[in-house]
């Protein structure tokens, strides 16, 4: 379970430095960041599961950043296949949609991405 935890937290972290499984543990909140979740039980006898992706950005009227950012998420994990010793994992993008944080300048969008996994050990 750990060796594919770090590979999820690597290949997040391509895209967004500021990745973070959960929540944002930073003590210093850089935006934008993002914090991803996935139902780990009983992981290891499942042949893919949903990861959920809230990207947090302080940005106000201005969601450049925030639409660059999904399109990079989109792109990185569009055709991504991660292979080693310890799983096979193929992603694939589900759906995004915007989530109010009742902020006037604090944005959020949510990403789900499917991830299918086979694994070798």
């Amino acid at each position: 379970m750990i060796p594919f935890l770090q590979e999820l937290n690597k290949e997040f972290k391509k895209v967004c430095p500021e990745s973070y499984l959960e929540y944002n543990t930073a003590t210093n909140v850089i935006y934008p960041y993002l914090t991803y979740t996935l139902n780990s039980e009983n992981l290891e006898n499942q042949e893919g599961f949903y990861i959920d992706v809230d990207i947090f950005d302080n940005c106000g009227a201005n969601t450049l950043n925030l639409e660059q950012l999904t399109h990079d998420i989109k792109q990185h994990f569009k055709s991504n296949i991660i292979l080693n010793n310890d799983l096979l994992l193929q992603f694939q993008y589900q759906t995004s949609r915007n989530i109010p944080t009742g902020s006037t300048t604090l944005r959020r969008r949510w990403i789900q991405l499917y991830c299918k996994v086979d694994w070798r050990n």
